[in-house]
C-alpha cells in the first residue's frame, strides 16, 4: 500500500503492516501514527542493544588555503560547446514535501564533443573548454572519462572568478566538474599525457549556487541559544556539516550531509538513503564546507572560507529502511573541519535536540527541539523519531542532515532527516510549524555499518550484504525465476550477526508478478525488492497477521533484482527459510464491480486471482432475481477469459449447495476500465459492453501472495468455507462499500441482496440498507430500469483484513456468519 517513491522522502505516516508488540497500524489515510506507550516499552525492552559511542574530532587548522589557480592562466580556449535554448528560470522544487531540492536539470548536448587539442606544457598536457547553457545560475558539466590512462587533474572556473579543483582517477566512466556560478564554465584539464575525453551534457541550474532562500524563522548557526555550553558545541559541530549537490534521473538535487568519526579514522559521511541510494549518484557528489553566515542576522555575508570539493563519494552502504546512507570521502576532509560524535543508543521520550541543516541549500541553520514520539513513513519499515521544533525548522535541502543530542559539552549525531509529516498542506514551513521532523534512527543504522566504520572484513556470511559484494555474472540462468516451475527456495539462512544484511540476486526474462517472502521459524524479518543498482523498490515488515515474516508482491519488467532479508530488531539474529517466485499474470487485477451504465439494475462482479477469473453474474429471468458463476474462467491465448457458466441451487439459504452447467461466459478486456462480456444460458446467448462501476474513487488493485490480513480495502470475493455455495462480492471506493450478497431463499432458489451505500462505523467497518432489486429478463430486447426495495439492513464488520462479520436481516429476519476472503489462486487482488 506504500506511495513512496525513491529519492524522495514522502514524510507521510503510513497504515503500518506490523504485528503487536510494534507500533499500531492506522487506516490509508496517511494519518498521524502514534505509537502506544505501552507497546513502545514492551519494544525497548526487547531491543537491547550495547552503548556505542564515539567522540568528535578535530581536523588541524592550518590556514586558509591559497586560491587555486590554472596551471595555463594563458592558455585560450581551445573547445567550446554552448546549448542556447534557455530554459524557464524557476525556484528550487523540493521533489517530495520535505526531501531532497530539485534546482538543476540534465541537458543533453546535441552532439557530444571529443577533446582533442591538448598542449604541451611542463610536466604535461592541458587542454581548455568553455561550456555555456543561456541564462543557467549555475554550471556542472559531464565528461566521460572511461579511457584514462593517467590521473586528470580538472580546474573550473564560474562568474565569480573562483576556481574549484579536483583530481579525476583512472577506472571512473564519468566525471562532473565542480559547481560554479553564472550560466558559463571555464575547464582546465591537465595530465601528464593527452587523454580520450568527451563532453556529452550540462547541468543547467535554474537556482543560483548562493540563493538566500531559507525561511524567515530559520536560525543562522552564528546565533545564540542562550546556553553557552550548546552554542560553543554548535560551533564546533557545524564545521562537519556540509551541503551537497548530486545528479540523478536527469536532475541536480541538494541535501545535508555530515562528516562523522570513526575507529578507523577514515572521512565517513552520513546522509539519507532517499537523497543518495546507489554508487553511481554517490559518484556524483560535490560538496560545500563551512557553508554558513558571518554574523547572526540573514542578511549578513557568506563565509570567506568555504570550501566546495568535487571528487564524488563512494557509496559504502545504504538502507531504505531507515532512510540512512553511509559515504567516504575520496579525499581528506578540508583543515578546520571537524569529525561529528555519535551516539549510536536510543533516543528518548522527551529529549532534547540541535538539527544543523542547509534549508533550501542555504546557508547553515539550526533548529532547536524534544524528541517528541515514534512515528513511520508510508514505505519505510522501521518508526522514526518524531521531532518538534521549539525554535527554527527545516525544509527542502535539509533532507540527510543530522539529528544531534547535547553530552558533556558536545554534540553527538543520533540519526539522520528524512522528511516532515503533513497534517496541514504540504510539510513544515514558517506558517506551519505543527508538524514533526522524522528523523532515521542511529542506533538501527548503526549495527549495520559498524564493519566498515571500523575498516574490518566482512565476517563469513550465508550471502553477501551489499549489491556491490556480487561479482557473478547479474543474468545467471540459475536465477531466471519467471523460468522456474517452483520458487527459488534459499533454506537454513540465518541472520548471523546484529546489523546482518542477507541479499539474494534473482532474474527475469520476461516481465512478471514477483513475490518474496521468509517462512520457517518465525523470524521477525524485514525485507526489500531492490533494483540492479541496489535503489528500493518495495518493502515490507509483516505480509500478514499470522507470523512475523515479511512478504512483497510486485511487478517487474525483465532484468536484475535483488531481494534483501534483516531483522527488525537492529541486535537480533536467527535462522529463515527464503522464497522468491514468478508468476506471469495480467499487469491489471481486474477485481471490481462490472456494469454497463446504460442498463441499471444488473452487473458482474470479478474475482482476478492468478490466470482464473471467479465471476458472479446478477440479473433476473422471468420470475425474478438469479445469479450464475463461472467459478473457473481461464486466461486464454488472446487474453480473455472463459469457462462453463452455472445456475447453483441450495436446499435452503445456506444448505448444501448443487451446481448445473448452463452455458459458457467470456470476458474480453480492454484496457483498465473496459470489457466485453458474452454468455450463453440454456442456448440464449447475450453480449454485452462492460465497463469498471464508479460511485466514488476507483481501488486501483495490484498483486499479493499473501492473506492481506492488514490491509483495510476489502474489496474482494468473501465466502465460509464451511457453507460453499454461497457468498458476499465487496467493492470498496473511497468510503463506500458496494456488497452483492448471492444466497438462496426458503425454497433453495438462487436470489441476490445488494448493499449499494454501505458507510463507515465507528468501528471500522460498513453498514447501509439492503435491498431486492427486480428488473426485466437478462436477455431483453430492450432494458427497462430496475426497480430496488429496501427489505433490511447489512453490516460488515471486519476483525483484520482477512476475516469479518457479515450481519444483515431480509424483512425482519437476522442472520450473522463469519467470512473470510476467497482464495483459489496463488496471487491475489490487493486493492487500495
Amino acid at each position: 500500500m506504500s506511495s513512496e517513491t525513491r529519492g524522495g522522502a514522502l514524510i507521510r505516516t503510513c497504515p503500518c503492516y506490523h504485528n503487536p508488540l510494534k507500533s499500531q497500524q492506522i487506516p490509508p489515510q496517511m494519518r498521524l501514527l502514534r505509537t502506544p506507550l505501552a507497546v513502545l516499552l514492551v519494544t525497548l525492552a526487547g531491543t537491547a542493544f550495547a552503548a556505542t559511542e564515539m567522540p568528535s574530532r578535530a581536523v588541524p587548522f592550518t590556514g586558509n588555503a591559497a586560491a587555486e589557480t590554472f596551471r595555463a592562466p594563458g592558455l585560450a580556449v581551445l573547445d567550446r560547446v554552448q546549448i542556447a535554448a534557455a530554459l524557464p528560470k524557476s525556484a528550487a522544487v523540493e521533489e517530495q514535501a520535505g526531501g531532497r531540492l530539485r534546482v538543476a536539470t540534465v541537458r543533453e548536448l546535441p552532439k557530444a564533443k571529443v577533446l582533442e587539442q591538448w598542449q604541451p606544457i611542463r610536466d604535461g598536457f592541458v587542454t581548455r573548454l568553455r561550456a555555456a547553457s543561456t541564462d543557467a545560475e549555475g554550471l556542472r558539466v559531464r565528461l566521460e572519462v572511461s579511457s584514462l590512462t593517467a590521473p586528470l587533474e580538472m580546474r573550473a572556473q564560474g562568474s565569480d572568478g573562483r576556481i574549484v579543483a579536483m583530481t579525476v582517477q583512472p577506472g571512473r566512466r564519468e566525471a562532473w566538474t565542480p559547481w560554479t556560478e553564472g550560466d558559463s564554465q571555464e575547464i582546465e584539464l591537465f595530465s601528464r599525457a593527452p587523454q580520450s575525453v568527451t563532453v556529452t551534457s550540462l547541468l543547467h541550474f535554474t537556482t543560483s549556487p548562493t540563493t538566500k532562500a531559507a525561511g524567515s524563522c530559520t536560525i543562522p548557526t552564528n546565533c545564540t541559544t542562550d546556553n553557552p555550553t550548546l552554542d560553543a558545541a554548535i560551533r564546533e559541530a557545524k564545521k562537519s556539516v556540509m551541503r551537497i549537490n548530486f545528479i540523478e534521473g536527469g536532475s541536480g538535487f541538494l541535501c545535508t550531509a555530515t562528516l562523522v568519526n570513526s575507529p578507523s579514522g577514515q572521512p565517513f559521511v552520513l546522509t539519507a538513503n532517499h537523497c543518495v541510494s546507489n554508487p553511481e549518484v554517490a559518484a556524483t557528489v560535490t560538496s560545500w564546507w563551512f557553508y554558513d553566515l558571518t554574523a547572526c542576522d540573514a542578511s549578513s555575508g557568506l563565509n570567506p572560507n568555504q570550501v566546495q570539493q568535487a571528487n564524488g563519494m563512494q557509496f559504502v552502504f545504504g538502507n531504505h529502511n531507515v532512510d540512512s546512507t553511509l559515504m567516504l570521502l575520496q579525499q581528506p576532509p578540508p583543515p578546520g573541519a571537524v569529525y561529528a560524535g555519535w551516539n549510536a543508543n536510543r533516543l528518548g521520550i522527551g529529549d532534547a535536540i540541535t538539527s544543523i541543516s542547509h534549508p533550501t541549500g542555504d546557508t547553515a541553520r539550526i533548529a532547536l527541539g524534544v524528541n517528541g514520539q515514534e512515528l513511520r513513513i508510508v514505505g519505510r519499515p522501521q518508526d522514526m523519531y518524531a521531532i518538534t521544533f521549539t525554535r527554527g525548522i527545516i525544509q527542502g535541502g535539509s533532507s540527510g542532515s543530522g539529528l544531534f543530542t547535547l553530552s558533556n559539552g558536545a554534540l553527538q549525531l543520533r540519526g539522520v532527516l528524512s522528511g516532515t509529516t503533513i497534517r496541514n498542506g504540504p510539510g513544515m514551513s514558517c506558517t506551519n510549524t505543527d508538524e514533526n521532523a522524522l528523523y532515521g534512527r542511529l542506533e538501527l543504522f548503526h549495527p549495520q555499518i559498524d564493519r566498515y566504520l571500523r575498516n574490518q572484513s566482512v565476517p563469513a556470511d550465508d550471502a553477501p550484504n551489499r549489491p556491490q559484494e556480487f561479482t557473478g555474472p547479474m543474468d545467471a540462468a540459475s536465477t531466471h525465476i519467471d523460468l522456474r516451475s517452483s520458487p527459488l527456495a534459499f533454506d537454513g539462512r540465518r541472520i548471523d550477526a546484529a546489523g546482518d544484511i542477507d541479499l539474494y540476486l534473482f532474474s527475469l526474462s520476461a516481465p512478471a508478478v514477483v513475490s518474496a517472502w521468509t517462512e520457517g521459524a518465525n523470524l521477525d524479518t524485514v525485507g526489500n525488492i531492490l533494483d540492479s543498482q541496489g535503489n528500493n523498490l518495495e518493502a515490507n515488515d509483516d505480509a500478514q497477521t499470522a507470523d512475523n515474516h515479511f512478504g512483497l508482491t510486485m511487478r517487474l519488467d525483465a532484468g536484475t533484482y535483488f531481494v534483501q532479508v534483516g531483522h527488525f530488531d537492529s541486535a537480533g539474529t536467527g535462522s529463515y527459510n527464503l522464497r522468491i517466485r514468478a508468476d506471469s499474470v495480467d499487469s491489471v487485477n481486474r477485481t471490481a464491480l462490472w456494469w454497463n451504465a446504460a442498463e441499471p439494475g444488473w452487473g458482474l462482479n470479478v474475482n482476478h486471482q492468478g490466470n482464473k477469473i471467479f465471476a458472479t453474474l446478477f440479473t433476473y429471468d422471468a420470475s425474478g432475481p438469479m445469479w450464475l458463476v463461472m467459478s473457473d474462467g481461464a486466461r486464454q491465448a488472446d487474453g480473455s477469459y472463459e469457462g462453463a457458466l452455472y445456475r447453483t441451487a441450495g436446499s435452503g439459504p445456506f444448505g448444501p449447495a448443487t451446481s448445473t452447467e448452463v452455458g459458457r461466459m467470456r470476458i474480453a478486456f480492454q484496457g483498465n476500465n473496459g470489457a466485453t462480456l458474452t454468455y450463453s444460458v440454456n442456448g440464449t446467448q447475450v453480449t454485452k459492453a462492460l465497463t469498471r462501476q464508479e460511485f466514488s474513487t476507483l481501488s486501483e488493485c495490484t498483486w499479493s501472495a499473501f492473506d492481506r490480513s492488514f490491509e483495510q480495502n476489502y474489496q474482494d470475493l468473501w465466502s465460509n468455507a464451511a457453507e460453499p455455495g454461497w457468498g458476499v462480492n465487496l467493492t470498496q471506493q473511497g468510503n463506500t462499500l458496494f456488497a452483492t450478497l448471492f444466497t438462496y431463499d426458503s425454497g433453495g432458489r438462487p436470489t441476490w441482496l445488494v448493499m449499494s451505500a454501505g458507510a463507515p462505523t465507528a468501528v471500522g467497518g460498513f453498514s447501509g440498507p439492503l435491498y431486492r432489486t427486480s428488473g426485466p429478463v437478462f436477455n431483453a430486447a430492450a432494458w427497462m430500469p430496475a426497480t430496488a426495495t429496501q427489505v433490511g439492513t447489512m453490516t460488515f464488520t471486519p476483525s483484520n483484513g482477512n476475516r469479518a462479520t457479515l450481519t444483515w436481516t431480509v424483512n425482519g429476519l437476522g442472520n450473522t456468519k463469519q467470512v473470510t476472503r476467497q482464495a483459489f489462486g496463488a496471487v491475489k487482488p490487493l486493492c487500495e
